[in-house]
């Protein structure tokens, strides 16, 4: 049976309307999504932008002509929160209770963006001051010397194991005149008090330094008290001992790709390390150039004081010495500095930017002849009646001397800057102060602890 043809479909207005309709549709879906895409790409594009482009160029101070933009002010920061962070935990580390306290105090300044930007910010405008004015003076800092000064930091010596040059500290002898002599007038002496005393708070660094006696570098290795256990037994100990690995060129590449790996999660280059060991290159060599007519010498006082607790009695001990009784009877009656009232209060020579309290040394330093006696000066401490032994122009040790081109330097640069008016830090920084990276919480906690022994 032969299959019946089909009949044409008849195409109507109705069915031409609903696929007119149709395709309309479809290129408005089309044109929405391709509107849609191009907004998102056009967003991601600003994004990209803004973040890897504009916000990164973006100036947060100015010295002349020169830019501080985000980018360099957030590297710096962000190193500078992870070395405050490694200072604070190699504290505790290898100082316990006692470096908890420095620690701490290194942990509240990261915990706040702004106190650690500020001091980056203020260091990076110094460093602006210093390129133009090495400049000036044609002081450079040449690869060879960058490369030297990583591998100092990282202890690799190639030519041979560094060894500290060791300079003598100058001792100062006086020469004394019969009444300088007779001031201290030694057969007059007691004998020391047999039971130990410690040195009242007046003679301690201030709250802002370090605590007495702390350590200012952290040791390279730390030994650990032995634990209980039995007796040991004896080793035998070989005729010739193992030959260490030798910290050979493989190993020092291998341990500065390391280091620069930690670095980089916080987005923090080889340029960038290389730009501060460059920076601090910089501002030594240009230091020694300014400092380089400076001496090791500085005015010295020789004086020794009586401490009391009110004004009332520090005038009656001034009026009984006057009338003639012994400064050492005096001393050891009334002084209440228990570490020196037994041989006068005497403090031996001190200088001007000497640990003590600001008042007492403007009260010491206004003594001008031999034997002289100030009216009461009061301190944070106490009251004072301070005698003048004799004042000198003394050589110091290479340490203080080293800390006085320091401040002759810092006090330097501190002067160029105020006397500039082309310096100018914009207040949109505080927007990019970096919070990373941040205090970990169970190091903060650590730190703020009470002691053990103490509860």
């Amino acid at each position: 049976m032969a299959t019946e043809p089909k009949k044409p479909q008849t195409v109507t207005k109705k069915h031409l309307a609903r696929k007119q309709k149709e395709e309309k549709q479809v290129k408005t879906a089309i044109t929405v999504t391709i509107v849609i895409l191009a907004v998102v790409a056009v967003l991601l594009g600003y994004v990209l932008v803004d973040r890897y482009i504009i916000k990164p160029n973006v100036v947060v101070a100015s010295v002349g002509d020169t830019d501080i933009k985000v980018s360099e002010f957030r590297s710096s920061t962000i190193y500078s929160r992870v070395n405050m962070l490694n200072q604070a935990t190699q504290y505790v580390n290898f100082f316990g209770e006692q470096g908890k306290q420095y620690a701490l105090s290194l942990l509240s300044q990261i915990m706040d963006p702004t106190v650690v930007g500020e001091n980056v910010l203020n260091q990076l405008i110094d460093e602006v001051i210093i390129r133009e004015e090495a400049a000036k003076r044609n002081i450079t800092v040449s690869d060879a010397e960058l490369e030297q000064e990583m591998r100092e930091q990282f202890r690799f010596f190639p030519e041979g194991t560094y060894t500290p040059t060791v300079t003598t500290t100058p001792v100062y002898t006086p020469t004394w005149s019969a009444s300088q002599f007779a001031l201290i007038n030694p057969t007059d002496t007691p004998e020391p008090s047999p039971t130990p005393t410690q040195t009242p708070e007046g003679w301690v660094p201030t709250a802002t330094e370090l605590p007495e006696g702390f350590p200012t570098e952290i040791p390279a290795t730390a030994t650990l008290a032995p634990t209980e256990g039995p007796e040991p037994t004896a080793t035998a100990v070989p005729t010739d001992p193992p030959t260490p690995t030798p910290y050979t060129e493989r190993l020092y590449n291998k341990d500065v790709n390391e280091y620069y790996d930690s670095l980089s999660p916080y987005g923090i280059g080889r340029k960038d390390i290389e730009q501060i060991i460059y920076n601090g290159l910089l501002r030594d060599k240009l230091m020694e150039d300014v400092t380089k007519d400076l001496q090791p010498f500085e005015e010295q006082v020789w004086v020794r004081h009586i401490l009391v607790d009110s004004e009332e009695l520090a005038n009656e001990v001034i009026v009984k010495f006057v009338d003639g009784e012994e400064w050492l009877d005096l001393a050891i009656e009334y002084s209440t500095d228990e570490s020196n009232k037994n041989n006068g209060g005497d403090l031996g020579w001190i200088g001007l930017k000497d640990s003590y309290d600001p008042d007492f040394l403007t009260g010491a330093f206004a003594l001008n002849e031999d034997g002289e006696i100030s009216a009461p000066v009061q301190s944070q401490f106490g009251w004072h009646i301070i005698q003048l032994v004799t004042r000198a122009n003394n050589p110091i040790s290479s340490s203080k001397f080293e800390q006085m081109k320091q401040t002759f330097f810092t006090d330097w640069l501190a002067e160029i800057r105020s006397s500039r008016d082309d310096i100018m830090i914009e207040d949109v920084w505080t927007e990019y102060a970096p919070e990373t990276p941040a205090v970990p919480e169970e190091l903060y906690q650590y730190v703020i602890s009470p002691n053990a022994e103490g509860n």
